[in-house]
């Protein structure tokens, strides 16, 4: 939203947004459409995995990528010279989906073209475009799931095939403008609280490049360890002819506690987690995919794994408006009285927990801000910056410390987190947050200037700039409070601070 609207008339539009999501949703029954948007999400979480694949064939890589899915229906002989190379290396179901949503993803590519919607439908030019598109989609479509209990109240049943056609558009007309919405109105009250004019192109970075959120230090920041490796030692063989299945689950697993061994992952409540969702995945599979359980089946399971109450809790979704469903990492979704999961829903479960059992671990803490401050000073190398290997200056320690064309980039390295699922639907709990975080930043940099004269000594340099890199995506006017999300253009906001400082000097 790049306009200036009124606090009323954004909270009006996310009302009427949340009406239109509840109205396209009312005629369809539940159930059914729970499973229809189920399958559908099976096959768009497998076209997003094909890029896992190493098909050791540059050739069939570029033919399957660059497949002009807009046209499909004008290469039909190309499309079937990808679906023959993919059943030499997938199960034929597996196959028949991916080409199913393809050619579904041609119809509603033209949809979009036909209706204006043009930045959608440049997500339908092929394949890898249509993976990106789908990527950026998914967390939306998993928000509608846990919303189609409650706001489908009719007896419609979705036509075989029709459930892209049904939901995507809720997704594109609806739902990504309601958190475009809620987004606009976090922005809105920070800079209130904050006290700052309002900026029609501030934004919240809540999701990263891969439209994933931040955290304090990802599975993919880790390093194995020695325990680590022993762990995996246990790993199980996974089918080569499926891009999910329940041993991959279980692996994920093992490999979460593999790669957080340092912190003793196996001995909080991420094992009675970890051991629910295992066994879930061994007693209560169906097709090496889907998960069932009975209301009953599942309290006597929680109760024989020493499950508390809030784990038994964040199983289930009871929200009711669309933001809330959107925060969620629930894996069930209750259909024709039974808990229905998948071993994708199961994996983003358990890997959300870990995250909540870590944060309340001091040494996690500690340990994540080092890690972090490793990115820091990785993503500033690509940008020509030449780090120093500083760490203490008179017993007095910096973060990350660089050079760029002699001056001297002294960057504070803060970590702070919190669940977006605590602020993601609540712009005033996000406010609040922000507010102080930022008056904490700005703090920091006064008290780097006031110790500046120790770099200016260690590197015999008379220039000094200060910054601020933030792991939590804070809203504020402050050119030198740079959220990690941005990190890659932490040269281009450098230059702006060195630009907004010449005017100054010149006077």
């Amino acid at each position: 939203m790049s306009e200036l609207f009124s606090r009323d008339e954004i909270e009006l539009r996310l009302a009427e947004l949340q009406s239109r999501i509840g109205s396209a949703l009312a005629p369809y029954e539940a159930s059914a459409a729970a499973r229809d948007l189920l399958e559908l999400l099976r096959a768009v979480e497998e076209l997003i995995n094909l890029g896992t694949v190493d098909w050791d064939d540059d050739v069939f890589e570029e033919q399957l990528y660059g497949f002009p899915v807009f046209q499909s229906g004008q290469h039909l002989l190309r499309l079937a010279h990808v679906r023959k190379h993919l059943a030499t290396r997938f199960d034929s179901a597996l196959v028949a989906r991916l080409s199913l949503l393809i050619l579904q993803g041609s119809d509603i590519g033209v949809a979009f073209a036909r209706h204006g919607v043009l930045e959608a439908a440049s997500g339908f030019l092929s394949v890898a475009a249509m993976m990106g598109y789908l990527q950026s989609r998914r967390r939306h479509l998993v928000g509608l799931l846990h919303l189609v209990p409650t706001a489908c109240r009719g007896s419609q049943l979705l036509k075989l095939h029709e459930a892209l056609n049904v939901f995507l558009p809720i997704v594109e007309f609806s739902a990504a403008p309601m958190m475009g919405a809620q987004y606009a109105l976090m922005v809105k009250l920070a800079q209130e609280r904050l006290g700052i004019p309002e900026d029609p192109a501030a934004e919240v970075a809540m999701l990263d490049s891969l439209f994933l959120e931040p955290e304090r230090a990802s599975i993919l920041e880790m390093h194995e360890s020695t325990d680590g490796l022993q762990l995996l030692e246990a790993k199980e063989p996974i089918r080569p002819d499926r891009l999910f299945s329940a041993a991959e689950l279980r692996n994920d697993i093992l490999h979460t506690e593999a790669l957080y061994a340092e912190f003793n992952l196996c001995d909080t409540e991420f094992a009675v987690a970890a051991a629910l969702v295992r066994r879930l995945s061994k007693d209560f599979v169906d097709d090496d995919y889907w998960i069932r359980i009975s209301p009953t089946e599942l309290a006597t399971l929680t109760a024989e794994a020493g499950a508390s109450p809030a784990l038994m809790a964040a199983l289930t979704c009871e929200a009711t408006t669309y933001m809330e469903c959107l925060s969620t990492y629930a894996p069930f979704v209750l259909v024709d009285g039974r808990y229905l999961s998948t071993v994708s829903l199961l994996s983003r479960f358990i890997y959300s927990w870990r995250a909540q059992v870590l944060e309340r671990k001091k040494r996690f803490q500690i340990r994540a801000g080092f890690i972090f401050e490793d990115s820091v000073r990785a993503a500033l190398e690509k940008q020509r910056f030449v780090v120093q290997d500083i760490v203490r200056i008179n017993r007095q320690e910096f973060d990350v410390v660089a050079l760029r064309d002699n001056v001297i980039w002294n960057v504070q390295c803060k970590n702070n987190f919190i669940g977006l699922s605590r602020v993601d639907s609540d712009a005033v709990a996000f406010a609040r947050y922000n507010r102080g975080l930022v008056m904490s930043y700005e703090r920091a940099l006064v008290k780097e200037r006031n110790r500046e004269h120790l770099l200016k000594m260690k590197l015999a340099s008379g220039a000094v700039q200060h910054m601020v890199v933030s792991r939590f995506p804070v809203v504020t006017n402050n050119l030198r409070i740079v959220v990690f999300n941005h990190i890659a253009h932490f040269a281009t906001r450098a230059d702006a601070v060195l630009a907004a400082e010449r005017p100054a000097i010149n006077d």
